[in-house]
């Protein structure tokens, strides 16, 4: 062989191996922001909140490129042009693929059973607002009916319609004719209460589908990416070998 081709074949090498060493080094740098992102999804954490666990596995889910393609990054070339401080990390990110397929496994089941559980929450809140405000009026209209003088009567409507219209009684009427009238001035409103907690039954209602699509969408991202993720396990065996270290 002439010495023109071992030149050739030598800047060939070399050029080779800065590639290789460029898009790895890129790869890290995508590792190491993946790594920010999850910090910042996670802290702080709130384990107990359906809510918070949802939006956590859709962002989770939605930021899953990047560090795929930061391992396969890291990954490329396999142990050519290799140093052999880098052979732990190889180690280390090796096993990280595995264990993050096991996550996103765990993830697909958490991420539909909190679309769930949101709805149900939503419409828990719902009705308990609707019985708590009803239970108010109820217990206004036991008050109104134990006053003693129209004085008083006309005192506690005013001050539990405060924030509607006030409600001006005809004074010259008895305080027995009051009372009986107490389902004219309190049930406009029972009808508001019951109105609003129907509304809102329909927005939760109008929310579903979209909360379950999202559910589904994330899930089927975790399982790609979980499938993808033992692919990359499995092909890096070679960093798993003691014969490598």
């Amino acid at each position: 062989m002439t010495q023109s081709k071992l030149d050739r074949l030598w800047r060939s090498y070399a050029n080779q191996s800065r590639s290789i060493t460029l898009v790895r080094w890129l790869g890290y740098g995508l590792l190491f922001l993946a790594l920010l992102d999850l910090a910042v999804i996670l802290i702080p954490l709130n384990l107990t909140d359906p809510v918070w666990e949802f939006r956590s596995t859709g962002a989770i889910v939605d930021r899953l490129p990047v560090p795929l393609i930061g391992f396969v990054m890291v990954f490329w070339g396999g142990q050519d042009y290799r140093r052999p401080r880098e052979r732990l990390i190889l180690k280390g990110l090796t096993w990280s693929t595995l264990s993050l397929a096991l996550v996103l496994l765990i993830l697909i089941p958490l991420c539909l059973v909190n679309s769930m559980r949101i709805y149900n929450f939503k419409v828990g809140n719902i009705n308990a607002l609707r019985s708590q405000r009803l239970a108010l009026v109820e217990r206004l209209e036991d008050k109104l009916s134990q006053t003693n003088s129209v004085e008083e009567f006309q005192q506690l409507l005013n001050q539990a319609m405060q924030n509607r219209s006030a409600v001006r009684l005809d004074t010259s009427q008895s305080l027995s004719v009051l009372k009986a009238q107490m389902p004219t001035y309190l049930e406009p409103a029972k009808s508001a209460i019951k109105q609003q907690a129907t509304i809102d039954q329909e927005q939760a209602n109008s929310e579903r589908p979209g909360l379950l699509k999202r559910a589904v969408k994330w899930s089927l991202g975790a399982l790609v990416g979980a499938v993808i993720c033992l692919r990359i396990w499995q092909e890096t065996r070679w960093a798993r070998k003691k014969s490598y270290l």
